[in-house]
């Protein structure tokens, strides 16, 4: 509970930084851990021929949830070349809770990171406005195309990430 007041007042202090513009380029963040294996996880770590997608999000948040289940579900209607990371300041078990109960086919997929975010990094580097928060950033550039705050449907994101047709 501890955590979460802290999430909402830097969220409160920060509200007058207007960072999320469309074409700015990602902040090379550098204190989040890959929650499978422990690794640091920095920016220099992702794949620069994928879009990116970062999404900011708390396992017990009903949005976060809703949006966790709306990209599971729609997995195969992504390009290939599209990369979600998961980002929580919450610890491996209720990740692993999160990811059990509402999206297991994230799991499963090779282009979903769940990454732990234990200072958060986030917060500081995205400005992030509600839970979930969610940045689609352009390959190779690292560019911001979009960023949504507070929305748990999928399909305003997936607008994003299409397959060429």
């Amino acid at each position: 509970m501890r955590k979460i007041a802290y999430i909402f007042l830097v969220l409160v202090l920060m509200n007058g930084r207007a960072w999320a513009q469309e074409g700015m380029e990602m902040p090379a963040f550098s204190k989040f851990y890959d929650k499978d294996t422990g690794l640091p996880f920095t920016r220099d770590s992702l794949n620069r021929s994928h879009q990116q997608v970062l999404i900011f999000y708390d396992p017990g948040c009903g949005h976060c949830q809703e949006l966790g289940q709306g990209i599971a579900k729609r997995l195969d209607t992504f390009a290939a070349d599209v990369d979600f990371y998961f980002i929580s300041m919450q610890e491996k078990p209720l990740v692993d809770g999160f990811v059990n109960m509402f999206a297991p086919q994230l799991a499963k997929d090779k282009r979903v990171k769940f990454l732990y975010d234990p200072e958060g990094e986030f917060i500081l580097m995205f400005n992030p406005k509600n839970f979930p928060s969610t940045a689609v950033f352009r390959a190779d550039s690292l560019q911001l195309i979009k960023q949504f705050d507070g929305e748990g449907k999928v399909e305003n994101i997936a607008q994003y990430l299409q397959k060429a047709n």
